[in-house]
């Protein structure tokens, strides 16, 4: 059995190159919503350089953006939290080789993972001012945290010793093993206040499908699928079960999207900078502000950006 790490395919911390370069539009899916328009702004932290890279990751609700810089592999990833009057903070465990902090609450509250000396993943919570607390499902070779609501539960994903992968969510000391019926590989990506869970999973054919589940315990499963397109992912969702995610289209460029499932309502959110060619989008407020990440080429380099939508 063959599973995906989301540190390495499912959140991409360092886009690849994609097969085709593309305009950005707004292209909408079947019974879509009425056209949305948004503001973007792109954001670099400043420790990145020049040329380095920016990925923008979650949002929360005061509008605080966690991500990463100069990704050029996973162990050199260091972690920020950007505030909404557009300065950082540095966000890394003490002592890792690297840092990926993925989700933020509204109490500043922040999950991910980090990569320790022997090059294994773990999950992690930071809570203000300064405490790191290391997440590890029991039993697992490595552990990666992803999502986390108001009520401080956790979600994410969890490794045994072959590779495999599972979804799981913690609460109150308590973990929960989460599984998509016949996956080959579960990830759980968010969860929202009322415990609505996202994530992704992957069939034995490899396509990639997102989630969602009513609760951790007994809850329902519905699959996430954006419209046409080859392999979806979900990466983040709101109190009003809004997603935002990326899919991959036929010709193997990979989109930033937003969408209401249970409406079946599904947009396309590609910042429109010159030279795009792929997004993703990570994180969604309460109020549909986005966060996510955005490559172009320039001068035959390769670049990454993080950006902020708002409708």
């Amino acid at each position: 059995m063959a599973s995906r790490r989301l540190s390495r395919s499912w959140f991409p911390c360092a886009f690849a190159l994609l097969a085709a370069v593309l305009s950005a539009v707004f292209a909408y899916g079947q019974d879509a919503s009425p056209a949305i328009s948004f503001t973007f702004t792109s954001f670099d932290d400043p420790a990145a350089g020049t040329n380095g890279s920016t990925n923008g990751f979650g949002i929360n609700n005061a509008g605080v953006i966690v991500g990463s810089y100069n990704c050029v592999k996973n162990q050199q990833c260091h972690g920020f939290a950007r505030l909404p009057n557009g300065t950082y903070d540095n966000l890394n465990y003490p002592g890792a080789t690297g840092t990926q902090p993925v989700h933020i609450n509204d109490s500043n509250q922040v999950v991910g993972y980090y990569t320790d000396s022997s090059n294994v993943l773990h999950g992690f919570q930071f809570t203000l001012p300064n405490t790191f607390t290391p997440i590890n499902y029991p039993g697992a070779a490595q552990t990666q945290a992803f999502g986390i609501n108001n009520s401080g539960q956790v979600v994410g994903e969890w490794y045994d010793s072959l590779g495999n992968g599972f979804g799981f969510s913690l609460l109150n000391g308590t973990y929960t093993e989460l599984v998509y019926p016949n996956a080959i590989g579960t990830g759980a990506s968010d969860v929202n206040t009322a415990g609505v869970i996202s994530g992704i999973w992957e069939d034995t054919s490899k396509v990639t499908h997102g989630f969602l589940l009513s609760s951790a315990v007994n809850g329902t499963y519905s699959e996430v699928d954006y419209p046409g397109a080859v392999n979806t992912l979900v990466l983040g969702i709101n109190d009003s079960s809004q997603v935002v995610g990326y899919y991959i289209d036929a010709s193997k460029v990979q989109h930033a999207w937003a969408g209401l499932p249970a409406k079946n309502e599904y947009i396309t959110v590609d910042y429109p900078g010159t030279g795009w060619v792929g997004g993703v989008l990570v994180g969604i407020s309460n109020a549909g502000h986005l966060s996510g990440g955005w490559l172009y080429t320039q001068n035959g380099g390769l670049y990454e950006h993080g950006y902020l939508a708002v409708p």
